[in-house]
């Protein structure tokens, strides 16, 4: 699901523009996350609502102007959990994934607190506008990863783990 997201994380800026830039790929994907609500019983007019808030929420949450929330920072995302989650300083990478309620990264051990400036954009910065390349450039990283992947697993790793793979088995565009 990486190389669908990854536009959404190529900007060096933080400002809300970036919660509109989406992958033209997202919406491929994005419901076989929520894919088990249906099967537990959801109505789909609630998954609807409930996808709508999620959505708003995530919107105002990226940007460097507000900052520390006091008591709500340790039940929501808020705009520094989020600035850690955008960031690829070593220590932010893969960290903070929640929409609303950041308690869920707290119990899962995702969670890290905005304590350095953070630095934005992808490891390996895209340096191209082309909307075709900005769209295709992760899963183009993720064949190749695929490729030097040694083993099944390791393959799988690729696919499902990590998106990171890529630096780890020796790519670079």
């Amino acid at each position: 699901m990486w190389g669908s997201h990854i536009p959404h994380h190529q900007s060096e800026e933080y400002n809300l523009s970036v919660a509109l830039r989406q992958g033209v790929f997202q919406g491929c994907f994005f419901w076989l996350f929520y894919l088990p609500l249906a099967f537990i019983g959801f109505p789909p007019a609630l998954f609807i609502l409930m996808a709508s808030i999620d959505t708003l929420y995530q919107f105002w949450i990226h940007t460097r102007t507000i900052g520390k929330l006091g008591p709500l920072e340790w039940v929501l995302n808020t705009p520094s959990h989020h600035r850690v989650h955008h960031a690829k300083n070593p220590k932010y990478i893969d960290k903070n994934h929640a929409g609303i309620l950041i308690i869920w990264d707290r119990l899962f051990g995702s969670f890290v607190p905005e304590t350095e400036e953070p630095r934005y954009g992808i490891i390996k910065p895209l340096r191209s506008y082309n909307p075709l390349w900005i769209n295709m450039h992760g899963w183009v990283e993720m064949w190749h990863a695929l490729k030097r992947a040694p083993g099944i697993l390791g393959k799988i790793k690729c696919i499902f783990g990590s998106p990171n793979m890529d630096i780890k088995y020796g790519y670079e565009n």
